[in-house]
Formats: structure tokens, sequence, C-alpha cells
């Protein structure tokens, strides 16, 4: 049963994670089309709190970063199993994401693709691997600090 809770509270984490760093984005988007008023000043850094809380406590804590990102010599047949698999699976969805992002700004005739998207996109293929390892794994390596 703690294994159960514990791959739920995970997914709730990579879940939270991903969400807020697309409400980053937006808000990013729309205080540059719509100029910044406070209120979205404020919700750009409760995203920028929350994407950072959740990282920590989806990736860091978990180890599944760790993991994702160790030299192969470093990590046991099922690791790496569940590693190849994970990476597997991201490249495909992170390179379906940039298609898709790409055509709705090729069709928004928007030409340009800030800094902040870029950084994301770099993010979510850094951590895409480690979200779906976390999200497939049923136990989860947590640390007791």
């Amino acid at each position: 049963m703690e294994q159960q809770n514990s791959r739920k509270q995970n997914r709730a984490w990579i879940s939270l994670n991903y969400f807020s760093l697309i409400a980053l984005i937006v808000f990013f988007y729309t205080g540059k089309y719509f100029q910044w008023s406070v209120s979205l000043v404020v919700f750009e850094i409760g995203s920028v709190v929350i994407f950072l809380i959740s990282f920590l406590k989806a990736f860091i804590k978990t180890k599944y970063w760790k993991m994702v990102h160790t030299s192969y010599k470093n990590l046991d047949e099922r690791e790496m199993q569940l590693v190849l698999n994970a990476l597997r699976y991201a490249y495909s969805i992170f390179t379906i994401v940039c298609l898709v992002i790409i055509y709705a700004f090729a069709i928004a005739e928007y030409h340009s693709i800030d800094v902040l998207l870029a950084g994301g996109l770099l993010y979510l293929a850094h951590t895409l691997p480690a979200a779906i390892g976390g999200w497939n794994e049923k136990y989860i390596a947590i640390d007791d600090d």
C-alpha cells in the first residue's frame, strides 16, 4: 500500500511540475502580449515557485533524475531496462510535442520562439525520461532526510 501511495504521490508531483511549466510559459506569453499586470507577475512568480518545489519532489528526492542521467555501468539490469524504455518513449513524445509547437507557431504566423519556450523544451527533453520512469515504476526510492 505504501508503494501505491508513493506512486500516486510521485505522479501528482510530476503532473504538477509539468502543469506549472505550462502555466509559467502561458503567463509569460500573456504578459508579453497583453502587457504585464501585477496579477500576471504574481501568477508568474507563483508558477516558478511551484515549478521548483515540484521539480525537487518529483525528480531529485526520488532519484529518478540521477538514475536517468547516470552511466549505464552504474545501473543494474532492471534500472537499465527502465531507463531504456523511458528514453524510447520520452523522445517519441518530445518529438511530437516539438512538431506540434513548431506547426502551431507557423499556423499562428508567430515567427519567434523565445528563450523561455526553448528553455522549457530543453527542460522537457531532460526530465521526460525521468518522468516516464517515475510514472511507471512501482517503487520509488525516497530518502528519509
